[in-house]
């Protein structure tokens, strides 16, 4: 980065006419560089955990976007190697999309939007690094191409399984009441339980949910090509303490 690379021609004692002539840049670009301002725009600006090789990784909210990501997200490519992240949540969850935009913006530096889509909202922000967090990313639909999850993502799925759960659930599935009518003895009864629901048209996918279900020992059927269903009344009030209903 140039101006990273002006700034550190300053500190060591260049005037911005000596690092103009040595990066052969208008002296007044320099001087713009030099400015308290832009030095503290500069210095403030950081790479993302991978690049950086950080021992400071926002686990647990990547984790969570990263089950979003997978479950309702995309990226695009711009100028310059910036990517935009893009999710959508259903414009009814105003706390969904409160955490989205939380989570996305503990991951990254860039400022977070909104966008009011037809009935849903986009949660986006552009990074030149997010590229770099979700290598998952490629030409077509996901449920069209294989998706693995590289060494260091799987040690962090690993480490918060719950979270990976609370972001595919949040963006690909829900908790709902199934209402079951019986008849005993010439009288019909109606009751009605809860359930979580996970569908996703994508095999990887839906293997990594039902790896995580797995995982924390929350036993799952799986009702069709597509859904995994959790139905069994400890099970939903496992994740009842971490997931509960969309708000």
């Amino acid at each position: 980065m140039a101006g990273r690379a002006g700034l550190d021609f300053h500190r060591s004692g260049l005037n911005s006419s000596q690092i103009a002539r040595h990066m052969n840049i208008p002296r007044a670009t320099i001087r713009g560089w030099i400015d308290p301002r832009y030095v503290r725009l500069v210095v403030g600006c950081r790479g993302c955990f991978r690049c950086e090789r950080t021992s400071n990784v926002p686990g647990p909210d990547y984790v969570y976007l990263l089950g979003l990501y997978l479950g309702d997200g995309c990226l695009s490519g711009h100028a310059k190697g910036v990517w935009r992240l893009r999710i959508f949540q259903d414009t009814r969850y105003a706390g969904l999309i409160a955490e989205c935009r939380l989570a996305m913006a503990s991951v990254t530096t860039a400022r977070v939007g909104l966008r009011k889509c037809i009935g849903c909202v986009e949660i986006s922000a552009y990074w030149k690094h997010w590229i770099h967090l979700f290598p998952q990313h490629g030409p077509g639909l996901k449920w069209r191409r294989r998706i693995v999850l590289e060494q260091w993502q799987r040690e962090l799925t690993s480490a918060y399984p719950a979270q990976l759960l609370r972001g595919l659930i949040h963006s690909d599935g829900c908790r709902s009441l199934n209402t079951v009518r019986r008849r005993w003895s010439g009288r019909e009864a109606q009751y009605a339980y809860p359930r979580y629901f996970f569908t996703n048209a994508s095999d990887d996918i839906r293997n990594l949910f039902t790896d995580t279900c797995d995982q924390l020992e929350v036993r799952w059927t799986q009702t069709n090509a597509r859904s995994i269903a959790i139905s069994r009344h400890g099970d939903v009030a496992f994740l009842d303490r971490f997931i509960g209903p969309k708000s």
